[in-house]
């Protein structure tokens, strides 16, 4: 008996060895990650994006038109847990892979690959009471005063970046782009994400959808093909997803919107995000419908 508990101690500690072996450098880097994060939080610190994360986001896009790939950065984690001073950072675009010796990555309209930024911390007076008094403008004396909420808004910082070719005989179909965020003050945090777009032949004129799924959350994208803006209704099951209710999008009985109903520019594309009612399913774009209307 006791050499059969020996000889499972072994295997243990074996195996607890392998592990270690193999995966011990990221093990320890995730631990530090998770404890690094912690300290930020404990200082009231948020630096996020929906495109971007400490472990990577791949973002797929199989109908790129060639143009502007948009993400942006906040200073929040959710509605109500915001950081209240400046962080400065800088974003810088890399292109990977066989694209990479025929193409550049350029920020924001710029020549360079790296851009830098500040996310300003806002703060704004928002009346929770029912006597429909109109608080914007108000100051943070004459809110407090009058018994209305002072509070943080998210910053959030739009950014954009564009593949100029640097070979002109060059055929850009596919083109992978790792994106890297960093917060430079008050605290170092890093943001990575990985954009890989297949470039879509533009000469069919359609509204398309595309359905991406990611840990928390998924993203609806909508593109317009056409040559000129359109109004456009999507619908879903509000039983199965929820839309982000930051959006202003009107209810049905049940509390929850089924539909909504947009403009979108031409040659555009448009995102939404939704929550999954149970995390153990998995959505496509088939459980959406969409149609053109006349109704915007």
């Amino acid at each position: 008996m006791k050499k059969i508990r020996n000889y499972i101690i072994l295997i243990l500690l074996v195996g607890f060895g392998s592990f270690i072996y193999f995966y011990g450098e990221t093990f320890a880097k995730y631990v530090s990650n998770l404890v690094w994060d912690y300290y930020l939080k404990s200082k009231g610190f948020y630096f996020s994006s929906d495109y971007l994360s400490t472990s990577s986001i791949k973002t797929i896009d199989s109908k790129w038109d060639g143009e502007s790939v948009h993400f942006s950065i906040k200073n929040n984690l959710n509605q109500s847990v915001i950081t209240d001073y400046d962080i400065e950072y800088e974003v810088t675009c890399v292109v990977t892979g066989d694209a990479a010796n025929h193409s550049e990555c350029r920020m924001n309209g710029t020549e360079l690959n790296t851009v830098e930024g500040i996310l300003v911390p806002t703060e704004l007076c928002v009346n929770n009471t029912e006597d429909q008094v109109d608080v914007s403008l108000f100051d943070k004396t004459t809110c407090e005063t009058g018994s209305y909420d002072w509070t943080n808004q998210i910053t959030t910082n739009d950014l954009y970046f564009d593949i100029v070719l640097t070979d002109i005989q060059y055929k850009l179909n596919d083109v992978t782009v790792e994106v890297e965020a960093t917060s430079k003050t008050p605290y170092r945090k890093i943001l990575i994400g990985e954009f890989v777009l297949h470039k879509m032949d533009r000469q069919e004129n359609t509204l398309t959808m595309e359905y991406n799924n990611y840990a928390n959350y998924d993203r609806l994208i909508i593109s317009n093909t056409y040559a000129t803006n359109k109004c456009v209704k999507v619908m879903w099951d509000d039983t199965k997803l929820i839309i982000d209710s930051d959006l202003g999008i009107d209810n049905n009985s049940n509390g929850y919107a089924e539909e909504i109903k947009f403009n979108i520019d031409a040659k555009k594309s448009l995102s939404y995000i939704f929550y999954k009612r149970d995390f153990g399913e998995v959505y496509t774009v088939d459980d959406f419908t969409i149609e053109e209307t006349s109704e915007c």
